[in-house]
């Protein structure tokens, strides 16, 4: 009884992703984009519930890896597709697949280690998928395709989007947010405001504060061997 809190956090997920998917696909994007945050706040928290109530199991671990792909690779990828539809490019609809596959190996590698032991998760190389998730939902909140050429921010959305692609499934390693004291109920609690209030202001903080992580951040992980350790 103790994982059902947690479980039904993660299975939340599911018909957020699916909806989201829907949203994006009839063209309702902010829709989408509101779906995938509230699914990035269930994500936060489940774990965080699963640790307090002991409720941590392996079952858990994988079905967290199942409904996160849902809701963070396949909901942001129709979401990024719907953004640059105005500028139709058979090349970019190739590219634009690449995060499919890169996030269905990361999960199934991940998968794999914290199957084993959920309660003993070691680093876990590469990019985290949220990352890329909310590379278009920020650029929904900031109404980047109104702000910029449609071509310009075509091209340039996918090519960031290849990018943290192929960091998921890098050897580089990213120190998760727990490292940072205050971090995770901070991010959290922004998540929660961001398609509410002050949108535009914490999307451009978040893009910014994203793309930093994921350049500075490999710098700030312990190497074997160094005094942290």
């Amino acid at each position: 009884m103790r994982a059902v809190v947690p479980n039904v956090l993660t299975a939340a997920r599911i018909p957020l992703g699916a909806a989201a998917i829907l949203a994006a696909a009839d063209g309702h994007i902010v829709r989408a984009a509101t779906l995938i945050t509230i699914g990035a706040v269930t994500d936060g928290i489940d774990g965080w519930a699963a640790r307090r109530l002991g409720g941590t199991t392996s079952f858990g671990a994988l079905f967290d890896y199942f409904c996160d792909y849902i809701c963070f690779i396949v909901a942001p990828w129709m979401l990024t597709r719907a953004l640059v539809a105005h500028d139709p490019s058979a090349v970019r609809e190739v590219l634009l697949i690449l995060p499919l596959l890169t996030g269905a190996i990361r999960y199934t590698r991940n998968g794999l280690t914290v199957g084993a032991d959920p309660e003993h998760v070691p680093p876990l190389p590469g990019l985290g998928t949220v990352f890329y998730a909310f590379l278009s939902v920020t650029a929904v909140f900031l109404d980047a395709p109104r702000l910029i050429d449609a071509r310009l921010f075509a091209w340039t959305m996918t090519t960031v989007v290849v990018l943290f692609s192929l960091l998921m499934v890098s050897p580089i390693r990213y120190p998760k947010l727990v490292a940072f004291r205050g971090a995770s109920p901070l991010v959290i609690f922004l998540l929660a405001c961001l398609p509410f209030l002050g949108t535009r202001w914490l999307a451009a903080s978040m893009l910014v504060a994203g793309l930093l992580y994921a350049i500075v951040a490999p710098f700030l992980v312990a190497r074997p061997g160094s005094r942290d350790e």
